[in-house]
Formats: structure tokens, sequence, C-alpha cells
């Protein structure tokens, strides 16, 4: 059964998209005895994007599996021998309001996605989900799913505050809904390792993460326009486009210690 990775964060721009296409483009490449799939859940439909698929040309997406449409099968697109994508689009905007209303059985509703994911879970050894920038309908679906959550943040003053607040919404709806996902690290991102302010938080956010149980992860992703540039020319993730470079090696770096993690 596939190890289910939820990347989750409640703000956009982070790096939430850039987490989950990178680990598992690198876990593709280093690993390729594993099945790797990415399962997106944001409207935006980033994932496609950098795979090098417009999000708007899709027929096919998990809207389309989570209506009830089409078996989940039909919806998945191969990328490579050993990663394929369950794509997203603006679809994805509007389930809420499209499935919602008349609901009886909350935590029932909340499960269609685990549900939609069963006849497929088997054939994977890792499943990266890629969230929506929002800690709600759509995201706790996503937790009734996931086995481990990890939460890219970007370390400044209103992000740290941010961040417990996500930690501790977590934590209300494992207990409202009975799931039990675990928070398995924090991501900095965009990191100014040279700046007072990014050490300063970055002190603080250590501190409350070592309080709950929480790893803050050595890999600390730098400050760069060079991920968004690769997907925006070579049309695929660094750590496909670029494996042996200096920046895709932060991702295969984090990746080592979420594997580490994950055993």
């Amino acid at each position: 059964m596939a190890k289910t990775i939820a990347i989750i964060q409640n703000k956009g721009g982070v790096g939430k998209t850039t987490v989950t296409c990178n680990l598992a483009a690198a876990l593709s490449k280093k690993y390729p005895e594993k099945k790797v799939l990415i399962l997106d859940m944001d409207g935006q439909g980033n994932q496609a994007l950098s795979f090098g698929h417009e999000p708007r040309e899709l027929e096919n997406t998990i809207y389309d599996v989570l209506v009830g449409r089409l078996p989940v099968k039909e919806a998945i697109i191969q990328l490579s021998d050993n990663l394929d994508l369950l794509p997203a689009n603006d679809d994805m905007n509007y389930y809420e309001l499209d499935t919602l209303p008349g609901v009886a059985d909350l935590r029932e509703y909340l499960l269609t996605l685990k549900k939609a994911l069963d006849p497929i879970i088997d054939q994977y050894d890792y499943i990266f989900i890629d969230s929506p920038p929002e800690l709600k309908i759509i995201a706790a679906s996503v937790m009734m799913v996931a086995d481990e959550i990890y939460i890219p943040f970007e370390p400044d003053a209103y992000n740290a505050s941010g961040l417990i607040q996500l930690l501790e919404k977590i934590e209300i709806y494992k207990e409202q809904y009975n799931t039990s996902p675990k928070v398995k690290g924090v991501i900095p991102m965009k990191v100014k390792p040279k700046t007072i302010l990014h050490r300063g938080v970055m002190v603080q956010v250590d501190a409350y993460c070592q309080l709950k149980g929480i790893r803050v992860m050595n890999t600390k992703i730098p400050d760069s326009v060079k991920y968004p540039e690769f997907i925006a020319s070579a049309r695929m993730p660094m750590t496909w486009a670029d494996p042996n470079g200096i920046h895709a090696k932060y991702y295969y770096d984090l990746l080592e210690e979420v594997l580490r993690e994950d055993g």
C-alpha cells in the first residue's frame, strides 16, 4: 500500500507546488524501482504545468473522479515509467459548491477522496498530494487519506504566527473527523540565511516545533528564481531537468530526510 504524503499550507506562494513536484520527481529518478503518483487537489492545476501540460486542456481530472464521472485510472497521466500524475484544473475551484449542498454526513463526504483512491492505492509506493492553499473542505479530505503531512514554511514574522495557527487547526481537524495523519516536518522555504529576520524566526519556529514534537527539516530550500525558471524553460521540475545541479541537490537532500522519517 502506498505511503501517502500531503504537502499542506494555508497560504499561497510559499512553495507548496514546488516541493511536491520536485520531491516526487527526485524520488522517481533516484529510485526507479519505486512507483510514484502526484495527486493535485489545487484548482490552479500547477502540477500539470510543472510537467508541461496545460490544465485548461485536460479533459479528465481529479474533479471528474470525485463527482463520479469516471474511474480514477482514466484520469491518470503517465509522466515517466514510474511517475504518474492525477491532475487538477479550474474545475476543482467549484468542487465544494457543486457537491456540498444537501450533504447529511460530513465525515462520509470527506471520505470521497479516500474511496476514489482505493482502486489504485496498492499500485504505488508513494503518493504525494498537493493541497489547495487553504484549510477547508478539500484539505480536510486530503487529511482523511494522508499518512504524513509536511508543511512548507517561509520564515518571516507573519508566517511564523500563521504556522502555529495551521498546526493548531490540523490538530482540531484530526480530532473532529477522527483521522490521524502525522505532521512529520516543517520545510523551510525561500530561506535567506544572511538576514537577521530569517535567522530570528527560525529560532522561534525551531523552539515551538520542538515543544510539539515536530521536526524542522535540516534541509532549507534557499530563495532562488531557478526553481520556477526550470518549470518555464524545461517544462519539468529541476530535479529532473538538472539533477546534478546545485539547486536540485537541496531537494535530493530533502528527499533523503523525508525517506528517513518514513523509515
